[in-house]
């Protein structure tokens, strides 16, 4: 009986002994490891405006009071990160016109129409329309001659 202690005993070593060694060689058979980073960046506030194409508009001969539409319009593309907002206004150290023209007149004659004004981060097309609607009184207070207005657009981040 002491044969089988002694037997069963070394029966039980053993097998301690070689699911040791399979669990070791079980561990060294994985050759992968891994660890984590964190990767961060900052976009800035930021804005692009241009026009697309020929901005250029005429409303020909002005002979007269009354109604002109523009011969163009104008595309302008808006890139933004953040929500924006569009102005326009008349350059007029720019501007070439006769002497004794009232800006004034012109500022009221002149209508740009947008179909938006305003919008949220990506990229936007806006389309600008022209129209110039003066007055007879106002006519008689314009003199003959060529008129160039330059028009700056101003596309600012909230």
């Amino acid at each position: 009986m002491r044969m089988l202690k002694i037997a069963g005993m070394m029966m039980l070593v053993a097998g301690l002994v070689l699911g040791l060694a399979f669990g070791v060689a079980a561990k060294k058979n994985d050759d992968s490891a891994s660890v984590s980073i964190n990767a961060s960046f900052s976009i800035p506030s930021w804005i692009s405006l241009s026009v697309v194409g020929n901005g250029d508009v005429s409303f020909g001969e002005v002979a007269g009071g009354g109604g002109y539409e523009g011969n163009n319009e104008t595309e302008l593309r808006v890139l933004s990160t953040t929500s924006w907002a569009l102005s326009s206004t008349i350059l007029w150290n720019d501007s070439t016109m006769p002497d004794g023209a009232s800006q004034s007149i012109i500022e009221k004659a002149l209508e740009l129409s947008f179909d938006k004004v305003g919008g949220s981060w990506g990229v936007h097309s806006v389309n600008v329309s022209y129209g110039l609607d003066v007055s007879d009184d106002d006519m008689a207070e314009l003199p003959v001659g060529d008129y160039n207005l330059v028009i700056q657009y101003t596309a600012t981040t909230d």
